[in-house]
């Protein structure tokens, strides 16, 4: 799962919704990068308990998949040829794409770059 799509999950958005009722019995997982860009979003004083404790709720069945040594590789692999092809990605997008790819994990997702790593399993919502 990417942060964006849990974010929408948590404001109740219908399409985010929807997909988690479908894959919410499948194992799930987040990325390390994506886990802290959460918690950046998820600390703001906007954000209410309802909210948070929804998210403490899911946090405990997602596993958290590392950055290591692997998924740095496959970062740089992949923005060489995002490059190549005349495009570019963001830093946050390109290192949870990577890491997902390597975990062979499907990405949930609405975010457009994704579509650019080829080879990376994606789930638009």
């Amino acid at each position: 799962m990417e942060s964006n799509f849990i974010i929408d999950l948590l404001n109740g958005k219908e399409n985010a919704v929807a997909v988690y009722e479908e894959i919410k019995d499948a194992p799930l997982a987040i990325t390390a990068i994506a886990s802290v860009a959460l918690f950046e979003i998820l600390r703001g004083k906007e954000q209410n308990q309802s909210k948070i404790k929804k998210f403490e709720e899911l946090r405990q069945r997602l596993e958290v998949l590392s950055f290591g040594e692997r998924e740095a590789e496959e970062a740089s692999w992949i923005e060489k040829r995002i490059h190549q092809n005349g495009f570019t990605i963001s830093p946050l997008d390109l290192l949870i794409g990577a890491t997902a790819k390597i975990n062979g994990a499907v990405l949930v997702s609405n975010d457009s770059d994704y579509d650019r790593i080829e080879g990376l399993q994606l789930r638009n919502y």
